[in-house]
């Protein structure tokens, strides 16, 4: 009598179960929103950026946009001559690490600065305040317009970096990266997780342009400092100041050279996408959400991993960069309001699981890790 009582009760719970085994059959479903700081938009309108000779643009120009990767505290490699004799390198180290410019020791001749840059193909980055004058060259780049922010070491530096930023943006604004440190009071270098989570943290902040501090030599050790080069040496030989310079030990060595490797490879994968980072933000809306982990022994859920991600136009569709800021593997699904078109990892030849139809895509970054996306949608 019960089941003539409540006819439409089977349909109902039948349809019911369907429901729950489609949800639990669908690998897109058990994911979280993630709040609205994982979606960077620094730039949704102009861009302030210079070309190379620091003039200002408010938008991306092929011809003339410039993107520094710079290394900082750079000396000319006499090579034991002069700058422009025969085997002299120049500024050759820092140009086969894929950076674009430097910012010399300002105890070097000028001329001498000039001469390396130009053998090397490197832009000189014109210090503030200087002495230099109203002084025109092809290599040398007046940065006097430029706002440029040191990075933080710490677990927020992204954040900070980001709300520093973004009061600052009527103007080109570059990042200062730490690559180097006061070894002798118990510093160590930045590894290369950490070089890579520093650079991302900061282009996701707005930053266009990029300067690593700083190269090692016999200067920065009279200091007190080591810094990165592909040769480092446990002494340079050379005493500068009055002061006994730092001698360095095989483990420091080793740190600077693996540094000096991880910026190499950080400086050519930014700049193959330095041309849309000097863009707007994409208009076009996405979510990003994070697997939904169940709960611990103790009853308590682990805490949402710290991604962070940013949308730019890139080569007629769309540049997507997701960075993992956490210390933890993080699961994570990107939603669009249409369909994918197409989707590959930049640099990258692993399959990314789509539902193409549906706009959405999964996928896994590891700590401190970074996922660049080319993306086209359907129109």
């Amino acid at each position: 009598m019960s089941r003539l009582r409540h006819p439409v009760l089977l349909p109902v719970l039948l349809l019911a179960g369907l429901f729950l085994t489609g949800c639990a059959g669908d690998p897109f479903a058990d994911y979280a929103p993630l709040d609205a700081a994982s979606i960077q938009r620094p730039y949704p309108g102009p861009v302030p950026q210079t070309d190379r000779s620091g003039g200002l643009l408010q938008r991306f120009d092929q011809a003339r946009s410039f993107f520094p990767l710079a290394l900082s505290g750079a000396l000319v490699d006499y090579n034991r001559g002069a700058p422009n004799a025969p085997g002299a390198r120049g500024f050759n180290a820092a140009f086969l690490a894929n950076f674009n410019a430097v910012t010399a020791d300002p105890e070097q001749p000028l001329d001498t600065q000039l001469a390396a840059a130009d053998g090397s193909h490197l832009m000189l980055l014109r210090a503030r305040p200087d002495s230099w004058g109203e002084l025109h060259h092809a290599a040398l780049l007046d940065a006097s317009d430029v706002v440029l922010i040191a990075m933080p070491r710490d677990a927020l530096a992204g954040d900070a970096f980001a709300q520093t930023a973004k009061h600052q943006m009527a103007r080109p604004v570059w990042a200062l990266l730490p690559a180097s440190a006061r070894v002798g009071n118990g510093e160590t270098l930045p590894d290369p997780d950490e070089a890579r989570l520093l650079a991302f943290s900061a282009l996701l902040g707005g930053a266009t342009g990029i300067v690593w501090q700083g190269e090692d030599n016999y200067v920065a050790r009279s200091a007190g400092w080591l810094g990165i080069a592909p040769a480092p040496q446990l002494d340079y030989g050379i005493q500068t100041g009055g002061h006994a310079p730092l001698r360095a030990t095989p483990g420091d060595v080793a740190a600077s050279r693996r540094l000096w490797d991880a910026v190499t490879q950080l400086n050519r994968r930014i700049s193959r996408i330095a041309p849309a980072l000097l863009q707007p933000d994409a208009a076009e809306p996405y979510s990003i959400a994070t697997r939904i982990e169940p709960p611990a022994a103790t009853g308590a859920r682990p805490p949402l991993p710290q991604l962070r991600s940013l949308l730019k136009p890139h080569d007629g569709g769309l540049l997507l960069i997701v960075l993992n800021a956490g210390t933890a593997e993080a699961d994570f699904r990107i939603g669009f309001a249409r369909a994918i078109r197409s989707l590959t990892r930049f640099d990258e030849g692993d399959a990314v699981a789509q539902d193409a139809a549906r706009g959405i895509f999964r996928d896994s970054i590891a700590p401190r890790g970074v996922r660049l996306y080319r993306i086209t949608l359907a129109q």
